[in-house]
Order: structure tokens, then C-alpha cells, then sequence
């Protein structure tokens, strides 16, 4: 059903005109809801902001790293610092980034426009995708007139979902990137770093699918 609402809106949005990337994106076909993982690619995403409010946060920087063929391709990793109208305020001391680094950043819609270009044809993936994903549709309408019109795997949700499933969502089970990663016996990394945290999503998004059949077995449907 996801799927079927998706395409139904992107018929409506390519009917009305976009520019570019954005038109790119519109026309070429999505990934099936029955193709095997290991067909897919995938572009694994995050971003440090402002602040977790989706309304008003600014991008401070966003890094990516893709999925192919069932493994991490690092050579199309991928890391921007953007220029906020705005100052970093308090969020500096979650992330590190100061003022002086982003002054040097680029426009938002230059970045935005980037990810956008890595997009057609291809699945996002985002731990919690809320917040990024709300930021990214909140650009896109500004810009370009719609939202960000792809499928998206939160690896959040998917494990939340998987777990009550199971029937073994406890209530101490954090679902936080790192605490996921240590359950799937994957190494310790220094988080709040938008590529670092976009390769860990990436690793983890690739242990859960080994650890539930396999790559194989597993099917877009199943993700999203």
C-alpha cells in the first residue's frame, strides 16, 4: 500500500512540472516492493541540525554513504557542511560544529540538491527518520514544490516493528543507533557525525537483514 500511494502521488507532482534534480526523480521508476535486497541500492543518510524541532531546525550537515549488491560502497561516501541562516546555538555541543566551520558550508539548496541527485531509483534509509526525513520534505516544498517523494526504511522502526512482532520489545530495549549496533555485535563508533553515523546505519541496516533470512530472502516490502 505504500508503494501504491507513492506512485499515485508522484503521478500527481509530475503532472504539475519540477525542475531539476527534483524532475529526475519523478520520472524514474521506484524499486518494486517485491525486489530482493540484494538488487536494491540503497542510500544510507544523516544529518546534524540546530535542534530536533522540525519546523524551524537548520541543517548544519549531512553525510551519505551507499548500499549495492549487499555491501557498503565506500567510494561514494559522501559529507557536506551546510551554511544556516541562523548560529549553531546549543546544539554545538551535541554535534562539535561551530559557526566557523558552517560559515564556509554550502546553501542548503545545493545540498539538498545533491542528495537529491543520488536519489532516483534508489531506497533512503535514515535511523529515526523523522526529524531528517520532515527536514528534507520541509526543503523540498520550499524549493522544488512537493516533498521528497522516495521510499525510506527507518532502521528504528524496522527493529521496533521486528520486536514486537517477536514479542520481546522490553521496555529497557533502547533502539538508539549505538545500542542497536552493540545488539547486532557490531564494533563501537564515535557517533553525531553525519558520515559516521550514515556508514553506521548503513553496517546495521545490513546486520538486521543478515540476521532475518538473509539478502536473498528479504524483499523491499519487508523494510518499509
Amino acid at each position: 500500500m505504500k508503494h501504491v500511494a507513492l506512485e499515485v502521488r508522484r503521478r500527481w507532482w509530475r503532472r504539475r512540472g519540477r525542475t531539476e534534480p527534483f524532475a529526475t526523480l519523478l520520472t524514474t521508476d521506484l524499486p518494486l516492493p517485491r525486489t530482493r535486497f540484494s538488487a536494491l541500492e540503497l542510500v544510507c543518510l544523516d544529518m546534524e541540525t540546530t535542534s530536533l524541532d522540525a519546523a524551524s531546525a537548520e541543517i548544519l550537515s549531512i553525510g551519505s554513504i551507499m548500499i549495492r549488491e549487499n555491501r557498503v560502497e565506500v567510494a561514494t561516501a559522501a559529507h557536506s557542511l551546510v551554511r544556516p541562516e541562523g548560529v549553531v546555538g546549543d546544539s554545538a555541543t551535541v554535534h562539535g560544529i561551530t559557526d566557523t566551520e558552517v560559515a564556509a558550508g554550502l546553501p542548503v539548496e545545493t545540498v539538498v540538491s545533491q542528495v537529491l541527485s543520488a536519489l532516483p531509483g534508489r531506497v533512503l534509509v535514515v535511523h529515526h527518520a523523522g526529524l531528517d526525513k520532515a527536514i528534507l520534505d520541509r526543503e523540498c516544498i520550499r524549493v522544488y514544490g512537493a516533498p521528497l517523494p522516495v521510499p525510506v526504511i527507518d532502521t528504528l522502526a524496522l527493529e521496533r516493528r521486528w520486536r514486537r512482532r517477536a514479542h520481546h520489545l522490553s521496555a529497557d530495549g533502547s533502539l538508539r543507533l549505538a545500542d542497536l549496533r552493540d545488539a547486532y555485535k557490531l564494533p563501537w563508533y564515535s557517533g553525531h557525525d553525519a558520515l559516521a553515523d550514515a556508514l553506521a546505519t548503513a553496517e546495521l541496516l545490513l546486520a538486521m537483514v543478515a540476521a532475518r533470512g538473509g539478502a536473498e530472502q528479504t524483499r523491499l516490502c519487508d523494510l518499509l
